[in-house]
């Protein structure tokens, strides 16, 4: 923001001014794209210096464009710094190999999103010497005897993907200050306006900006929020740098552009996804729904303290077995074959809706922006077509 900010400033106002003033020699209202890899000195103290005042010497290292969007990510997760990486998991990836050493141990989440526990187990543990055990989160008293006396992280991602699991960040973040430990937590399912794990006491909060940060399916990206003094530690030694995992100055533009409207697309996922599971849940072909704002989800109360009563934009579903016959497995492909609005893929958090099958015959959809009586006929005929 170029002038003196009024404080307070509310989330949707943030989404637009945080992070940003304009360009200082043309005046351009448009945050700049800095396509460039590298920067020009005058001398050489110059460029020396350069490295410890501005890190602007090669854009592997930050670009004017990827700073503003780290500004406007920790305005708006109430955090002090922010690191953006390629990707969801080079965020993941640089915030836990920053932080733990070897001989450490990491506690982590049993629901965790499937490549960030491929990570931790066949990287950190079985290459990297640092011990990792599982906890179910949900359950504050098993994270608590799964503790050790060198455990140095708790991770958790909350809601979980796929199962929409939630963990109680504020209890678990007790835990965690009370040994020492620092609590991470992957909140790309639920972005403000929904949850700041920040505020709840959590130590660090990552996302996956590809999804709804962005918004738009059209980049990746990836962010670590929190203390400035942690956030620096990953910055220098430079975790994403060195591993490559750096955003481009074009991926930033493009999230930071999809960000100006990420206060009104979470709201509009979160209600087209609560009018799909509501339908979804008294359809007679469907065994179960699981989705946190419906108020037979078994954690329907967390939902309303953390996350501002919002279930998020994803609902996953089991269809009864036998229908027509057929195994669940066939039931479910042609189900999704049968669509005609929703789009087979996997991601999430784009303006069209996503579905997927996951394991064990459930079914995952990433609601999207169209109007939710549409998708729901879309997913009354492609039910109907299952008994034909």
């Amino acid at each position: 923001m170029s002038k003196e900010s009024l404080p307070d400033l509310q989330l949707d106002t943030l989404l637009i001014h945080a992070g940003h003033s304009a360009d200082p020699t043309t005046r351009a209202l448009a945050q700049p794209i800095y396509q460039t890899a590298t920067f020009g000195f005058d001398t050489v103290d110059e460029m020396n210096s350069s490295w410890d005042r501005t890190g602007l010497v090669y854009c592997r290292e930050g670009s004017p464009t990827v700073y503003a969007l780290q500004d406007k990510l920790a305005a708006i997760e109430g955090g002090e710094a922010a690191i953006c990486a390629s990707s969801g998991m080079g965020a993941i990836c640089s915030a836990l190999l920053t932080i733990l050493k070897q001989g450490d141990h990491l506690l982590c989440s049993e629901e965790v999103f499937s490549h960030s526990g491929v990570f931790v187990k066949e990287l950190l543990s079985e290459k990297m010497g640092i011990q990792v055990s599982y906890a179910d989160f949900r359950d504050v008293e098993d994270v608590m005897q799964k503790i050790r006396s060198n455990t140095a992280v708790l991770f958790t991602e909350t809601p979980s993907n796929p199962s929409l699991g939630l963990v109680d960040i504020k209890a678990i973040a007790k835990v965690a200050k009370e040994n020492d430990c620092l609590l991470i937590v992957d909140s790309t399912f639920a972005p403000p306006p929904i949850q700041r794990p920040l505020s709840l006491g959590a130590d660090l909060v990552v996302h996956s900006l590809t999804k709804y940060i962005n918004g738009h399916g059209d980049t990746l990206g990836g962010a670590v929020i929190g203390p400035k003094e942690i956030i620096e530690k990953i910055h220098w030694p430079g975790m994403p740098s060195y591993t490559g995992a750096c955003l481009s100055p074009f991926n930033a533009w493009l999230i930071m552009r999809g960000m100006m409207t990420l206060d009104m697309r979470v709201r509009k996922h979160s209600e087209n996804a609560l009018a799909i599971a509501q339908f979804l849940e008294g359809h007679p072909l469907v065994e179960r729904v699981n989705y946190p704002a419906l108020e037979s989800h078994p954690q329907h109360a967390l939902c309303l303290s953390q996350m501002n009563g919002m279930g998020g934009g994803i609902v996953s579903f089991w269809l009864r077995k036998g229908i027509g016959g057929m195994d669940l497995e066939t039931a479910d492909k042609k189900l999704l074959d049968a669509t005609k609005l929703m789009t087979i893929a996997t991601s999430l958090g784009e303006g069209c809706t996503l579905i997927q099958i996951e394991h064990n015959g459930m079914i995952r959809i990433a609601v999207g922006l169209e109007n939710k009586e549409d998708l729901i006929r879309d997913l009354s005929q492609a039910l109907d077509g299952l008994t034909k």
